[in-house]
């Protein structure tokens, strides 16, 4: 059987290139296969018949019947449109500022501080009553761009009319969708296959909700156009794939892991946003109360050790490693990252990537790691006992060792090592501390409004020992998109080791037991800090309890 060369070389571009469906197909047979033989797939058809019948297909169903009406409501759909119009483009442009939402008759402006006199001197001359609100200037143009996307989707940039020729602008559609994922700070788009229909949904602050519902049959155009731009075999249907590619949406470059799995209705593919411009927090902006703070500063400052942060996939066990370890950064020391992906480039420290997880995975760089001198050494994850048990040696050896793992909790990350075989008396001589996290959404302070603390709200506070006479939630705007959210913040809970609790390893107690001794060395719980934050107003009750309700 012979093989079969594919070759991608294709982007996302911001114009959407229209081509007739029959020069689309000619297309794919003379940019993305470079040279095949007919090899023979799905029966009888040769790769390259797949993929004209693919298009085909394709063409056939637009053909049929354009977007349904309301199929795209959700990327045309603009709540605070009436906010958005109620400055003019002159403005708007002129000064950043953009109308966010209606309190009442009073209009709430997003704007720089330094461009308020002249925007109060509009509102003074048209009668207009106005409050604002500072925002930065990459705030609020982020705003404006995502209010002209969704007008630009009210202008049929969404509708699929084929003319007699038939045309197709699949990929002006995949790009406005991770255009406008992008403008709502989405960490995942999901391109969910079902029946009747092609659910795009995005996770933002934690949360999927839906953007679009397309006709399901356009779920074989929309696949395609992603497995080539990721540089996945369009051929393959039944098993998963990885793939990646980067695209750019106004002046950010976004990195984007694209993976497939086949579903009973079809392929279903998940894209993860990475925005390469992000960057690593300071301690203090983490969101450790005053106490905490002073524990895993302390923790991170020692000479030598292991340091866990444990918490589920996408509770930001990253951040929280990476704010320790600029923290603790300096000249005279070689600090080394062992990273997958690598989120967060920082100069001055070496930082690796696991390319080949099967041959080259973190034990394997974490033993290449400790023949280059390093000082300090940060392991993206503890995934086995051969990588826990290197980590383990290299902290009672003088290194600084920090390393993520899953676990429920803090004392539950303990007990994760000692199942991994770790000895107690290695654990207990080793570790430093646990770190363990959650996140949960912060108030849109954009959108933030006070009110009087109820009586059930105060009696649940008096149970966590907190109590405020007025607490605060967001009333929805332009920049959390009506969520009252935007942005999240950890909740932690931190073990600092001390004399007695390494001896109360040693003997190995039951988890219970070691709980409730932590707790009396000061530990406090996820939820109590959660009701805390709450407390101060950065984030709503509600959203507190959720954490509680999560964790049973």
């Amino acid at each position: 059987m012979s093989e079969v060369t594919v070759k991608c070389e294709v982007a996302l571009t911001a114009e959407p290139r229209f081509v007739s469906v029959q020069s689309y197909i000619a297309d794919v047979d003379d940019r993305y296969v470079a040279t095949y033989k007919g090899k023979e797939v799905d029966g009888n058809m040769s790769t390259i018949e797949v993929l004209r019948e693919d298009h085909k297909l394709i063409a056939e169903h637009i053909g049929e019947e354009s977007f349904a009406e309301d199929s795209t409501q959700g990327l045309t759909t603009d709540p605070f449109a009436s906010a958005h119009t109620a400055l003019p483009q002159e403005l708007i442009a002129k000064f950043d500022c953009l109308g966010l939402r209606f309190d009442g008759d009073i209009l709430v402006i997003g704007a720089p501080k330094t461009n308020w006199p002249k925007i109060e001197e509009y509102a003074k001359s048209v009668k207009l009553k106005i409050k604002l609100i500072d925002a930065g200037e990459h705030e609020i143009r982020e705003a404006i761009s995502l209010t002209q996307t969704i007008a630009r989707s009210k202008n049929n940039s969404f509708d699929i009319e084929v003319s007699e020729v038939g045309e197709a602008p699949i990929s002006a559609l995949v790009q406005q969708i991770v255009e406008r994922a992008v403008l709502e700070r989405a960490s995942d788009i999901h391109f969910e296959p079902y029946k009747e229909d092609l659910l795009v949904r995005v996770r933002i602050d934690g949360r999927l909700r839906l953007l679009v519902s397309l006709p399901s049959r356009l779920a074989p155009a929309v696949t395609s156009r992603i497995k080539v731009l990721s540089q996945m075999n369009i051929v393959e249907r039944r098993r998963p794939q990885d793939g990646q590619f980067s695209t750019t949406v106004g002046d950010r470059h976004i990195d984007i892991r694209v993976a497939s799995v086949t579903t009973v209705h079809g392929e279903k593919i998940v894209l993860r946003l990475h925005d390469a411009r992000k960057q690593s927090v300071s301690l203090e902006e983490l969101g450790m109360s005053g106490l905490q703070l002073e524990q895993f500063s302390r923790m991170i400052r020692a000479t030598n050790g292991l340091i866990l942060v444990a918490g589920p996939t996408g509770s930001g066990k990253t951040t929280t490693l990476h704010s320790g370890i600029k923290a603790v950064s300096v000249s005279w020391k070689n600090v080394v990252t062992i990273e997958d992906p690598v989120e967060y480039v920082v100069p001055g420290i070496t930082q690796i990537p696991i390319i080949d997880p099967a041959n080259a995975g973190f034990a394997v760089q974490l033993r290449a790691v400790l023949r280059q001198d390093p000082d300090i050494i940060l392991v993206g994850e503890t995934r086995d006992a051969e990588t826990a048990r290197i980590s383990v040696q290299a902290a009672l050896t003088g290194h600084l060792v920090f390393s993520s793992i899953h676990a429920t909790d803090s004392v539950g990350a303990v007990y994760r090592l000692l199942q991994m075989d770790i000895e107690p008396h290695l654990v207990a001589s080793s570790l430093r501390g646990v770190v363990s996290q959650r996140l949960i959404r912060r108030n849109c302070r954009f959108c933030a409004t006070s009110y009087k603390t109820t009586a059930a709200e105060a009696k649940t506070l008096e149970a966590f020992g907190l109590k405020a006479a007025t607490l605060v939630r967001g009333a929805g705007c332009t920049l959390c998109g009506g969520s009252g959210f935007r942005d999240r913040i950890a909740t932690y809970q931190i073990l600092e080791m001390t004399e007695a609790l390494s001896d109360l390893i040693v003997s190995r107690p039951e988890p219970n037991e070691f709980r409730k001794y932590a707790a009396d060395s000061g530990m406090t719980t996820m939820d109590h800090e959660a009701v805390r934050l709450a407390a101060e107003g950065i984030t709503s009750l509600d959203e507190a309890l959720t954490l509680m309700v999560s964790s049973e």
